[in-house]
């Protein structure tokens, strides 16, 4: 046992991704000191409360600095997430699971679109937080019916204090819960909107603030709906991993061209995220977003169909 050798991932698949995208790797370094500048060591300072002093809970203006502090940490902490996304997309992709890398995209996709969402529409941050609680009293639920001495062991005041939170939280979003058995239809039901539409009412707040050249709602086919396909058990995540070889069907084994959309749209996606975190937080970074915008678009564009170049100069 003593000689036994562990390695985790595939060295021969690792090689083969370096040499394919060496020109992509070289310029990720550049892009890693990039993202530190933007997201590394920030913080988000809370609001200034002494002129709020002696309002009361539900005073519009203490509710827009309630709003727009829950806003600016959710906005942060999501472009954070979105970031390790990445990472994880060249982790797997390096290692030849292309298909997971392009899954991982999918949630890519969806953190950072939410995250410009709640920081250019700071009122639907209230929701958002909120989801904590009803998510945690279905969980709750769904515990006691499989348990059902749980109840038992735990104080009755926390279980009071969930049952209050879950249902004051429904009172603000009565659609997320079910009347009959209250619990959420929906993890995800904290805005009424669906994420086509919020990536659609970003690009519309941004285009009317003199905004060119960006559009989230762009990237929803290849980063969002083709990867959710994949994701879940469908039909198309059967049939997507099945390949005729001499004759018969058999597991498909190569994800290297999902690797190469992962990777090229995630690439897209950083870059959106990184100009959206400085323009909202006014970090000042413009010419070095600027540039490593130049560089990505050198890197892939001259590989890539008409189509598809249209829809990332875009």
């Amino acid at each position: 046992m003593s000689d036994l050798t562990i390695t985790i991932g595939d060295p021969a698949e690792h090689a083969r991704f370096v040499q394919e995208y060496r020109a992509f790797l070289i310029e990720w370094r550049e892009l890693q000191e990039l993202v530190k500048q933007v997201m590394l060591g920030r913080t988000i300072n809370s609001p200034n409360w002494k002129p709020l002093e002696g309002l009361s809970d539900d005073d519009p203006r203490v509710i827009a600095a309630e709003d727009r502090y829950k806003a600016d940490l959710s906005c942060f902490v999501l472009a954070r997430t979105a970031v390790d996304d990445f990472s994880e997309i060249l982790i797997l992709a390096s290692n030849g699971f292309g298909t997971g890398a392009l899954k991982t995209l999918r949630g890519m996709y969806e953190r950072v679109v939410t995250s410009a969402y709640v920081a250019l529409f700071p009122e639907v941050s209230r929701s958002l937080v909120d989801s904590v609680w009803t998510q945690n009293w279905k969980v709750w639920i769904r515990a006691t019916k499989m348990m059902p001495d749980l109840a038992s062991e735990v104080d009755q005041q926390n279980i009071d204090e969930l049952r209050r939170n879950a249902e004051a939280a429904r009172k603000r979003l009565n659609e997320s819960i079910c009347k009959e058995c209250l619990q959420i239809k929906e993890v995800h039901s904290w805005t009424k909107v669906d994420l086509a539409t919020m990536a659609q009412k970003v690009d519309e707040r941004l285009a009317s603030a003199g905004a060119k050249n960006f559009s989230l709602s762009n990237y929803y086919l290849r980063c969002y709906l083709q990867p959710t396909a994949l994701e879940h058990a469908t039909g198309t995540s059967v049939n997507e991993k099945f390949e005729l070889v001499d004759g018969r069907w058999t597991y498909k084994i190569d994800s290297s061209g999902e690797r190469r959309q992962a990777i090229l749209f995630g690439h897209a996606l950083l870059l959106l995220l990184m100009s959206l975190q400085n323009d909202h937080f006014g970090y000042g970074l413009d010419d070095a977003i600027n540039a490593r915008g130049k560089a990505y678009r050198r890197i892939w564009l001259s590989k890539l169909p008409e189509d598809e170049r249209k829809k990332i100069t875009e």
